[in-house]
C-alpha cells in the first residue's frame, strides 16, 4: 500500500470510489470537493487508487481540522485504508497546528463511527461548537454541511475553549 498526496488525474478514481461507496447526494459532495481539499490523501494497491480522504483546515485561531469525506473501494476494504487515511489526516491537521479535528458520521453507519472511535475521536456534546467558538462556529458548521442524520465527532489535542459551563468544553 502507497499513501501519496492526491492530484488532478485522481479525478477518475474518486468519482468511481465515491460513487460505489455513497449515495447519490454524499457521491455527488465527494466528487466536488476535492477541489478545495486538503489535505487530499490517496492510498493505492497495486499501482491503483484504493481509496480517498478529502480534509478541510479552517484556518483562524485556532485552526480546525475537518475529515469531509474517507472512502475506500468496496473491493479493498477491510485492509485497515480508511484507519491509515484518517490518521495520516491527524497527523497532517496536527502539524498544521490544528488543536481540534472533526468529523461527521451517519448515526446508522457503524463502521464509519467505530473507525473514528479507534482512533480517539468522541461524540461532540450539544451546544459544545458554541460554548468552544462562538460566533466562529456558525461558518464553520456551515462548510462542514453536517446533515440531521449525522453525528458529529471530535479529536482533541489541546482545549484551548474557556471553562466548560455544561461540560461542554470538550472530551
Amino acid at each position: 500500500m502507497v499513501l501519496r498526496d492526491g492530484r488532478p488525474e485522481d479525478g477518475p478514481a474518486i468519482e468511481r470510489i465515491a460513487r460505489r461507496s455513497f449515495d447519490r447526494v454524499y457521491a455527488f459532495f465527494a466528487i466536488r470537493g476535492r477541489r478545495r481539499a486538503w489535505p487530499l490523501l490517496i492510498a493505492e494497491e497495486d499501482g491503483a487508487v484504493a481509496g480517498f480522504l478529502e480534509g478541510r483546515l479552517f484556518d483562524g485561531p485556532p485552526p480546525l481540522g475537518y475529515v469531509y469525506f474517507v472512502a475506500v473501494d468496496p473491493d479493498h476494504r477491510r485492509q485497515r485504508l480508511g484507519r491509515i487515511l484518517v490518521e495520516e489526516s491527524v497527523r497532517r491537521f496536527r502539524e498544521r497546528g490544528a488543536t481540534r479535528i472533526f468529523a461527521a458520521v451517519p448515526e446508522d453507519n457503524e463502521a464509519s463511527m467505530n473507525l473514528f472511535k479507534r482512533i480517539g475521536f468522541d461524540e461532540v456534546p450539544r451546544g459544545a461548537m458554541w460554548q468552544w467558538y462562538s460566533l466562529r462556529s456558525i461558518p464553520v458548521q456551515m462548510n462542514m454541511m453536517i446533515a440531521p442524520h449525522e453525528i458529529l465527532l471530535v479529536h482533541t489535542f489541546t482545549d484551548p475553549s474557556p471553562a466548560s459551563v455544561d461540560g461542554a468544553s470538550g472530551p
